[in-house]
């Protein structure tokens, strides 16, 4: 498959920045971001993109944002799950960091479909003063009266000075943080709670800011480390 998916990182986040630029920057919405992200992909494939997806391995209306077939044998691909994360009004209070966790569970669990050289892509958009505030800077409570501990740094990948570069995949032991990231993988996949993968890997695979004060974006590819995959019930972790 041919994605560069730091080429759709760079083009995304600059596209919004576009319409921010022109002073229609409240007007962007998670749909009209998905719709650039769309054209953008279609550019680099010449598979064809589906959108709202019904997720094959989860029971219910539960959806993948988008997918990439390949053009001729109707193979995944590429399953891509996608968040706009902007400031909410003082009625509107939105969980991101748990809602991006739960993009990172749900296509994890993609197995129907799934060949050899599928790829399960997180694309988080957004403003980067609540990017930082809401995804970069997000902490879980580690309990006994310990220092709070980052979310990105330890379920996904970022580098600190938030530019891209390209890094190996890490392999993230889910079941073996205990009850550190118990109420937002709760908030974020409770769909998936009692069967959440024991370990995922988790690659940063394209980053851009825009803007100091703008958009910016990231993409990850979440895989499954090699061997049998394991879940676990993470009901356990209740206190």
């Amino acid at each position: 498959m041919g994605i560069d998916w730091q080429t759709t990182a760079i083009a995304l986040a600059s596209r919004l920045q576009f319409e921010a630029a022109c002073g229609r920057g409240r007007l962007i919405s998670e749909d009209l971001s998905r719709i650039f992200l769309v054209e953008i992909l279609q550019s680099q494939t010449s598979g064809f993109v589906e959108p709202e997806y019904n997720h094959p391995d989860l029971p219910g209306d539960t959806r993948v944002d988008l997918l990439i077939r390949s053009p001729n044998a109707q193979n995944i691909e590429a399953a891509i799950e996608h968040k706009w994360v902007r400031e909410t009004t003082q009625n509107t209070i939105r969980h991101w960091m748990a809602e991006v966790l739960g993009d990172v569970m749900r296509v994890e669990a993609l197995s129907q479909e799934m060949v050899q050289g599928s790829q399960r892509i997180v694309c988080v958009s957004g403003e980067v003063e609540e990017m930082r505030r809401a995804i970069w800077e997000s902490k879980s409570n580690n309990g006994n009266g310990q220092q709070r501990i980052g979310v990105v740094d330890n379920l996904l990948q970022s580098s600190p000075q938030l530019s891209f570069s390209p890094q190996d995949p890490i392999t993230v032991q889910l079941e073996r943080t205990g009850p550190s990231f118990y109420s937002k993988l709760k908030q974020g996949s409770k769909e998936l709670f009692a069967r959440l993968p024991a370990r995922y890997s988790v690659e940063l695979v394209g980053y851009h800011r825009a803007h100091s004060h703008g958009v910016e974006c990231a993409i990850w590819r979440i895989g499954r480390p090699v061997g049998q995959r394991v879940t676990f019930d993470a009901n356990k972790w209740q206190r």
